[in-house]
């Protein structure tokens, strides 16, 4: 794994999800007291994770109209 992280490619890739993907997690986790998902199968799963987006989404459209 260690290998494959160094090669350029494969770590400009990983920069790059780190940026765009990990602090929408972080902020469900931390914010929204979202760890983990408690339902079962991938269209619940889904649904759930809609729901949860949306939220921040509510959240944020919130946040600058009130700024």
């Amino acid at each position: 794994m260690r290998a494959k992280l160094s090669e350029e490619k494969t770590s400009s890739i990983y920069r790059q999800r780190k940026t765009d993907v990990e602090p929408i997690f972080g902020f469900l986790k931390v914010n929204l007291r979202f760890p983990r998902f408690s339902v079962r199968g991938k269209s619940k799963v889904e649904n759930y994770m809609v729901l949860a987006l949306i939220a921040v989404n509510l959240r944020k459209f919130t946040a600058n109209k009130t700024g």
